[in-house]
């Protein structure tokens, strides 16, 4: 028997006002990522610069954190430069779930992507292994207004060429032991082929200084891959973060890297007295 969440439907009205909320029409067998044109212009303007490539013959990199708010498509985009691979098999894409729309503690998407660029295929087996936890359910519907998940669609069809991929949303309050159990499962499936994506915003609602000061904190949680210090951080993704911070440690990843952070007020250009933070962290492991 599937075990429910808790009742109270509240929708989440916190959001930044950049973030697009018109969706193509979807059925539940095609989701369309509708920030497919605006991944391609951020894309074609930026200039990959020849540090983002150094020292990736001695690593393998394992995924990382970035954001899903697209004001910060531009970091979002070097993150995805950073850590591209055409031999990458499988990408495991987790989102918070932003509107609490899902019926259980966990959702996947067992629907493929149809973008103008071609269709990314969804992992179906990988989908239906978690689809057999007693609080996971496979929701297809609920992704194509996700843009946890919808804001990263096109730039994994993009960088990982030969990928499928998992697209997994957690509820914020998912207990220690729904983590346990999906942190086993997902293991189960793991390979060297495989690439963990956070979709994380940092800091909600505060000042420039404010949040600069609560991100130095956050970024060295995630720097040190501390998974029992999330619950602690003003993010909006404490309990996928923990779960990621645990499966990095367990595929090899020792350190993470912070690539940028910054914030709605350097973002815009103009100050934003209750902003939001955005960092890139990757984790890798050497393959000498």
């Amino acid at each position: 028997m599937k075990i429910s969440r808790n009742s109270g439907r509240a929708i989440c009205l916190i959001l930044a006002a950049s973030v697009v909320l018109g969706f193509a029409p979807a059925d539940a067998a095609e989701l369309v990522s509708p920030f497919e044109a605006e991944v391609g212009r951020s894309v074609a303007a930026y200039s990959s610069s020849p540090d983002l490539r150094e020292r990736r013959d001695n690593i393998r990199f394992l995924g990382g954190v970035a954001p899903h708010h697209n004001i910060a498509l531009a970091m979002i985009v070097r993150f995805y430069e950073r850590i591209s691979n055409p031999e990458v098999k499988r990408v495991w894409l987790f989102s918070p779930d932003h509107f609490r729309r899902a019926r259980r503690l966990v959702a996947v998407c067992d629907a493929d992507w149809k973008l103008d660029t071609g269709t990314l295929e969804s992992d179906k087996d990988a989908c239906a292994a978690l689809d057999s936890l007693s609080f996971a359910e496979s929701d297809a519907p609920m992704f194509r207004r996700e843009h946890g998940i919808t804001i990263h669609i096109p730039l994994i069809a993009r960088y990982f060429p030969n990928a499928r991929v998992v697209p997994i949303v957690l509820d914020r309050n998912i207990p220690d032991m729904g983590l346990l159990i999906l942190r086993k499962k997902i293991m189960e499936m793991i390979g060297p082929g495989d690439v963990i994506i956070l979709s994380m915003d940092l800091s909600h609602c505060k000042t420039p200084e404010a949040m600069a000061a609560e991100d130095e904190r956050t970024l060295e949680v995630l720097r040190a891959m501390k998974p029992l210090k999330t619950w602690t951080l003003d993010v909006d993704a404490r309990r996928a973060a923990a779960l990621v911070l645990y499966l990095f440690r367990e595929m090899g990843a020792s350190m993470g890297e912070v690539l940028e952070r910054s914030d709605s007020s350097e973002v815009l250009g103009r100050r934003v007295e209750s902003g939001t933070s955005y960092a890139t962290v990757t984790y890798s492991k050497d393959v000498n």
